[in-house]
């Protein structure tokens, strides 16, 4: 990987975590902290930036490094590949809660029967942050400039 795209890991997980370390700040300063102080609210704000990283390291890099693999480098490959793998899991769990037999008690240890809309949107919501990621990190790190 060149330094190109390794600015573009940098920036990838910008879109999601800009705004919400912000968030966090400020409902850390003009809000309660509750229990934890700004100890835990800094050790918060580090770990959710850490773990956007990560997931764009183990998620991200190698969509590129497949793509570019196979020469594709049209944002349309970036979306497809990052956004496909939520929407056939939203899918799937959609698929399971018409098809499933539901349990004889009313008791669910899970609740994928009692939350299943819930679980659908918030695989949803993952595959709009999984798209802002792949537009950034294209943009900054695979768009050939033009002339």
């Amino acid at each position: 990987m060149g330094e190109r795209e390794i600015k573009a890991f940098a920036l990838a997980p910008l879109p999601l975590v800009a705004p919400l370390l912000l968030a966090i700040a400020v409902n850390a300063v003009a809000g309660d902290t509750g229990d934890g102080g700004y100890a835990g609210v800094f050790f918060a704000m580090l770990a959710f930036a850490l773990l956007s990283y990560v997931a764009t390291l183990l998620i991200g890099i190698p969509i590129h490094l497949v793509l570019q693999h196979f020469r594709k480098t049209g944002l349309i490959h970036y979306l497809s590949l990052a956004v496909l793998p939520f929407l056939l899991l939203a899918g799937a769990i959609a698929v399971w809660l018409q098809l499933a037999p539901a349990p004889v008690p009313p008791v669910n240890p899970f609740g994928l029967y009692m939350n299943g809309g819930v679980a659908i949107k918030w695989t949803l919501v993952f595959a709009a942050i999984a798209s802002l990621s792949a537009t950034t990190f294209w943009y900054a790190g695979v768009r050939q400039p033009k002339p």
